[in-house]
């Protein structure tokens, strides 16, 4: 064990980290979609002639209005749910591809396509369905493997569930990166 292996521990927990932050803001959005439809249908209640929503940004000076399908977009599976959940996605594949495989291929000494991980090119396609197909399926998805429960060529499942199970395997992944780079 020498200080190149410590090194490499630090550049990994950091990345873990990095991932753990991006979960828990995605977390958080989340859970203020709920929050927003909750209120919005609690207070409807007692108001049922309620229109819109409406968030107010005083530091900016602007009105958000939000009707009620606009609030049911919060729902699991709604398209606000998506946003969030394929933005998160997306931003966890980015970290790696961007920072954290470039720091490690130069900590061992090759190049950055030398870094592989087959769970990381499985992220790349459904980064790809949400970057460069509008948050719906590609073609490509057909060669999902261990993150196949994401969908397929027809479906990309983009819900809290798919969130949390990306972040499960993402946390392994970066043990199984530390297993096999640590030693240099």
């Amino acid at each position: 064990y020498n200080s190149k292996s410590r090194k490499m521990e630090n550049i990994l927990q950091s990345f873990k980290d990095e991932i753990e932050e991006l979960f828990k803001a995605y977390r958080m959005a989340h859970f203020s979609l709920y929050n927003m439809k909750s209120t919005y249908y609690n207070f409807k209640i007692s108001n049922p002639e309620i229109e819109n929503f409406v968030l107010e940004d005083e530091d900016f000076n602007n009105l958000v209005r939000f009707n009620e399908k606009e609030i049911n977009k919060n729902s699991e599976g709604g398209s606000y749910q998506r946003i969030i959940a394929g933005s998160t996605i997306a931003m966890f594949f980015n970290i790696w591809e961007d920072k954290y495989r470039k720091i490690i291929a130069e900590k061992v000494g090759v190049k950055k396509d030398d870094i592989k991980s087959d769970f990381f090119a499985e992220l790349r396609l459904i980064r790809q369905s949400v970057t460069h197909n509008n948050f719906q399926a590609i073609r490509d998805l057909k060669r999902l493997d261990k993150l196949s429960f994401v969908g397929d060529p027809t479906h990309l499942k983009l819900s809290s569930f798919e969130v949390q199970k990306i972040y499960e395997e993402l946390v392994k992944e970066i043990d199984q990166i530390a297993s096999l780079y640590s030693a240099h």
